[in-house]
């Protein structure tokens, strides 16, 4: 498979690829929002390391705009994943009636 994704590398126009590692879905709830699907997709990089996409980010109801945690690539599959899951959880409050779930448009 590593194989294929270096044919990429014939076109000069390409400037970076992933392989996609894994996506999988869970489910979020919040007393507000309700039940919400989210998506998160894991991919490797040309430098080795595992980077992550989320389909949503987390918007409290204090804040103007949703906070996006800068990504520095991981190691493995499992450290991006906890990373995308910081993405998501990290200022989470299950009862901020003001919240609000962002559509992640370069999902």
């Amino acid at each position: 498979m590593n194989e294929i994704i270096k044919l990429f590398d014939d076109y000069e126009y390409i400037v970076d690829r992933y392989t996609i590692v894994g996506e999988w879905e869970v489910w979020v709830q919040h007393a507000k929002l309700g039940k919400t699907r989210i998506a998160v997709r894991i991919k490797q990089g040309r430098d080795e390391q595992y980077y992550h996409d989320v389909s949503h980010f987390y918007q409290p109801g204090s804040e103007a705009a949703s906070y996006i945690l800068e990504q520095a690539g991981q190691h493995t599959p499992e450290a991006a994943i906890r990373h995308a899951m910081n993405q998501v959880f990290t200022h989470f409050r299950p009862d901020d009636a003001k919240a609000e779930w962002i559509l992640n448009e370069n999902f």
